[in-house]
């Protein structure tokens, strides 16, 4: 029996030119998670990252606060299965003038609600995404996307190699549609569950002779408390 630990990216630059780089507070918070880890006795024996640089800098950042040995770090396995979706893609197939993060932010600006009208809009792009009706508009559509999330799945518990305890450092997209297929929850409330994981927050996968059963969804315990300013979700 095996616990894979999915661990969520720290916040990364929302609404930036560079959306794939951790900003202050997402390398505070990966820092924090591995200082807490170290605290809570959890090792790992394997690590697994996505390949994105949002990946690796919370990896690196929370496994340097864990005291991690040097091998566990030098040989981290990069696969790019864990990568998340292009978000920037989805949106811009309900309307071009989102192709670009500029474009969605002057959108917003002329919104009288900015946060109710980036759901809303969010909410739109992917649920069109999610019907597959339009799948070869996309530059990965949502049965792929599906697919290769499984992939990463599946080839990270034969490359760990008997480990018992695995990291993988991933993003909410990844995370999300894992749980909601092992809760068997439809996929259109995927977005719903997205939503409201905690940027560095832990999902754990207990993979066993008799398949996978999500132990926990989105633990961010680490951060409750005096921590709470740590608690963001993009």
């Amino acid at each position: 029996m095996a616990s894979i630990y999915l661990i969520r990216h720290g916040q990364a630059s929302f609404g930036k030119d560079d959306y794939d780089c951790l900003s202050d507070v997402g390398q505070q918070q990966a820092t924090h998670l591995g200082a807490d880890l170290a605290r809570k006795g959890i090792s790992f024996d394997n690590v697994f990252r996505g390949g994105m640089l949002r990946h690796q800098q919370t990896a690196e950042a929370c496994l340097h606060a864990m005291h991690a040995p040097a091998p566990i770090v030098a040989n981290m396995t990069v696969n790019l299965d864990w990568n998340e979706y292009d978000h920037q893609d989805i949106l811009a197939q309900l309307d071009p003038d989102f192709a670009t993060p500029n474009g969605v932010k002057r959108y917003l600006s002329q919104q009288e609600k900015p946060n109710q009208a980036l759901q809303s809009l969010v909410d739109k792009a992917f649920s069109r995404w999610i019907s597959d009706d339009f799948a070869e508009q996309y530059t990965e559509s949502w049965s792929a996307y599906q697919k290769r999330i499984q992939q990463a799945l599946q080839s990270t518990v034969a490359q760990a190699q008997g480990a018992k305890h695995i990291a993988v450092f991933s993003s909410g997209g990844p995370i999300a549609l894992l749980s909601q297929m092992l809760l068997k929850v439809p996929a259109n409330n995927l977005m719903d569950l997205n939503w409201t994981l905690v940027n560095a927050g832990v999902t754990k996968i207990i993979v066993s002779k008799h398949g996978q059963v999500l132990s926990s969804l989105n633990d961010h315990s680490a951060f409750e408390g005096h921590n709470r300013h740590l608690i963001t979700y993009k």
